[in-house]
């Protein structure tokens, strides 16, 4: 089957996350090197490397697992590349037989697993490649449920040049991203679907796979988690 993310991995780091601008990445390596309690490192959802190439380069032994063919060969044309051992599999199942001192699901990864059992599956297969003291660390938003005006929808991005907005279903926890990128000749459009999860039930997740919540972050700057937060970063260590 074709994964969805598939067809943005090329445009991916240009048009969705730029990889040049500090606010997505610098301070995400920063707080992970400073977590690490060893030199392994497992990237879940490793995408075109954003995060792992960087990593790697600070001298971090660092395999990510990704299920998108495209976005991995996105990441083999990166400098760097070499540094990072990348695996295609599902992240919620795939088991590689050995242990990490750390692994990490950041920018809205988790969302890309579209039931709760795939979820759960994915913490306790976390859980299951970490060292006893290992740390576990996810990152995704917090639903804009409060910005939804009229037939479950929420506008994030109304810009001149790129209009953004999520498409809810509250029954079935799940939401549909709409982006529009008017900045071209030719504009651009692209959607994904997300299960979004609330930071209860991120705790509750982490503490099924035999996690203890050492801190929960409202950035990556360590700030912290309140209500006006617009994403949440949870941190476990592996009994």
């Amino acid at each position: 089957m074709t994964n969805p993310y598939d067809d943005l991995a090329a445009d991916y780091d240009e048009d969705i996350y730029p990889l040049n601008e500090r606010e997505f990445v610098e301070p995400t390596v920063e707080a992970i090197a400073q977590l690490t309690p060893g030199r392994t490192i497992l990237e879940l959802a490793v995408g075109t490397g954003r995060i792992a190439i960087p990593l790697a380069k600070r001298g971090f032994q660092v395999t990510g697992i990704d299920i998108s063919p495209a976005m991995l060969q996105q990441l083999k044309q990166k400098a760097g590349e070499h540094l990072v051992e990348t695996i295609a599999g599902d992240m919620s199942q795939i088991q590689l037989n050995r242990e990490f001192d750390l692994a990490y699901l950041v920018f809205n990864g988790i969302t890309y697993l579209l039931t709760l059992e795939e979820q759960v599956a994915c913490f306790k297969n976390a859980a299951s490649h970490l060292r006893s003291g290992g740390v576990f660390i996810v990152e995704t938003f917090i639903p804009r449920v409060d910005q939804i005006l009229k037939d479950d929808t929420a506008p994030y991005a109304l810009e001149e040049e790129y209009v953004g907005f999520d498409k809810y279903d509250r029954m079935k926890q799940l939401l549909t991203s709409y982006q529009f990128d008017l900045s071209k000749e030719h504009p651009s459009s692209f959607q994904t679907t997300h299960r979004y999860v609330w930071p209860s039930e991120l705790e509750l997740m982490g503490q099924l796979a035999g996690f203890e919540k050492l801190t929960e972050w409202g950035s990556w700057e360590g700030e912290p988690l309140t209500q006006d937060s617009d994403n949440v970063i949870m941190i476990w260590r592996k009994r």
